[in-house]
């Protein structure tokens, strides 16, 4: 799902960037479901009209949050990546932990988005891709087919603990993330390790 008009001025990104926040905004508050193109207009004090210029319906721009993101979330990867093979297993494994909880932290919206199904698989292939370079950076004995089903045992595990985490009250979420913590030290240690 693409949005409709690119922009190809300034004025028009800026405006493009503005509706990105605004939906941003308003989904991380009540949700993908109940969020409607209306607010998101008026959040980012725009008319409906020049919101569907740009984007044909609220999935374009969830998809577009998305594309915006994962720019930020590659690049955390690959700083990771660069670490792997001077960290510990444990150690590595806690910087892992830690590079995901930022992300959501940064980017709460993306917990407000996980039950929506993405038009692409691509990004996360992308993001599996990088799971995978780490892997591989820190034990480059690994066999790739090993690296590549235990990103992809990684990436599950914590969309759902994320899930959980999402729909956790707020004096909850501390006790999720500890759990999230457990869950992938006792997969992936070992796994580091053997």
């Amino acid at each position: 799902m693409t949005p409709r008009r690119i922009p190809q001025q300034k004025r028009s990104q800026r405006r493009v960037d503005s509706f990105l926040r605004a939906a941003a905004a308003v989904i991380t508050e009540v949700g993908y479901e109940r969020a409607t193109m209306c607010e998101i207009a008026e959040r980012s004090h725009s008319s409906i009209g020049s919101l569907y210029q740009f984007f044909p319906n609220k999935l374009a721009l969830a998809e577009a949050l998305r594309d915006q993101y994962v720019k930020d979330i590659e690049q955390s990867w690959t700083v990771l990546g660069r670490e792997a093979a001077s960290r510990s297993a444990e150690a590595l494994t806690g910087r892992l932990i830690e590079l995901q909880i930022g992300i959501i932290k940064t980017h709460p919206v993306l917990l407000a988005l996980l039950g929506v199904p993405p038009a692409s698989y691509k990004r996360r292939e992308l993001i599996r891709a990088r799971i995978v370079t780490v892997l591989l950076a820190h034990k480059p004995r690994m066999p790739k087919v090993t690296a590549l089903r235990t990103a992809s045992v990684v990436q599950q595990i914590s969309r759902g603990l994320f899930t959980l985490y999402a729909q956790a009250a707020a004096n909850e979420r501390i006790a999720i993330l500890e759990e999230f913590k457990a869950v992938l030290r006792g997969y992936l240690v070992p796994k580091l390790k053997s």
